[in-house]
């Protein structure tokens, strides 16, 4: 209980908003479900894990550097359950998935998923190399094929939608962090002020130099907006030598092939992320012009 309410204390006192509601709602969650366990070795694997927490959250409130970046990575889905969850809707991966039908065909059966993981690891890192093998028999190449599938499936990191990106890219810039009712249509003008006093009482916020060193840092974290767009391609391998099902003229007189529509994915990343500190080019950015037109 003494760590169940700790939490609850730190997470409120954080000064980013997105990370102090998940962790306030995921605390809540688990405390419910692990309350009444009664298997001892398990929950005091949990009050440890819930002690870490609390400490993680104390040093990240005093403002140290890696214990913030951290926390926010917790709460941007970089990492932890709010992770699986990001990549489970992005690219329908279950979190204890183990099959994604023939592993062999990640692009095939998860194009998504492997759109992802090509953009952050490369297509050479993909593929498991046949040369430091004892054995090249192709059941023990597919079964470390396999192997590896699963240690990129645990690293990869999902994309994020560009509202949040926006969000990034403005405290990034500015160094102000404010909360996203008190910029809502929807709340009164009442309970903004009491909100606003909240945070003031209670919100244990950095400084504007401080702000832009945490969020640049973040936007260093693989952060990406990913693009689905659908193109349409000849269908190849469905018929014998990619042959078009129908001989289809089109105006020139040549056969027009068989095409299938298939899903392309392309990701953006902020312009802002590399820059550690707000030198010169913070300027740039609060302006929001491009350097060659300074």
């Amino acid at each position: 209980m003494h760590a169940y309410r700790g939490i609850l204390r730190e997470a409120r006192a954080f000064f980013d908003e997105n990370t102090r509601d998940f962790i306030t709602s995921y605390t809540r969650k688990e405390f419910r479900k692990n309350l009444y366990d009664k298997k001892t070795a398990r929950a005091q694997r949990k009050i440890k894990g819930a002690r870490t927490t609390l400490h993680l959250l104390e040093r990240a409130n005093a403002h140290k550097f890696k214990d913030v970046i951290s926390v926010l990575e917790y709460g941007y889905g970089r990492k932890g359950p709010r992770k699986v969850e990001m990549l489970q809707a992005t690219a329908k991966i279950r979190p204890r998935e183990r099959v994604f039908g023939n592993l062999r065909e990640v692009a095939k059966y998860r194009p998504a998923f492997y759109a992802i993981a090509e953009r952050q690891f490369g297509v050479k890192k993909l593929t498991v190399s046949e040369e430091p093998l004892k054995s090249k028999h192709p059941l023990n190449v597919a079964k470390m094929q396999d192997r590896h599938w699963e240690h990129i499936r645990h690293r990869t990191v999902p994309p994020i939608d560009q509202s949040t990106m926006d969000l990034i890219e403005e405290r990034a810039r500015t160094g102000s962090v404010t909360n996203i009712l008190l910029k809502s249509k929807d709340i009164s003008a009442d309970d903004a002020e009491m909100l606003q006093m909240w945070e003031q009482r209670w919100v244990k916020k950095p400084n504007k130099s401080q702000v832009i060193r945490y969020y640049r840092a973040l936007l260093d974290i693989n952060m990406a907006v990913m693009d689905v767009s659908v193109e349409m391609v000849p269908n190849k391998g469905k018929y014998w030598k990619a042959m078009p099902r129908r001989n289809v003229l089109d105006a020139s007189g040549a056969v027009k092939p068989d095409l299938i529509p298939k899903k392309a994915f392309t990701f953006r990343t902020s312009s802002l992320a590399g820059k550690k500190s707000p030198s010169s080019a913070n300027g740039i950015d609060v302006l929001n012009l491009p350097p060659s037109s300074v």
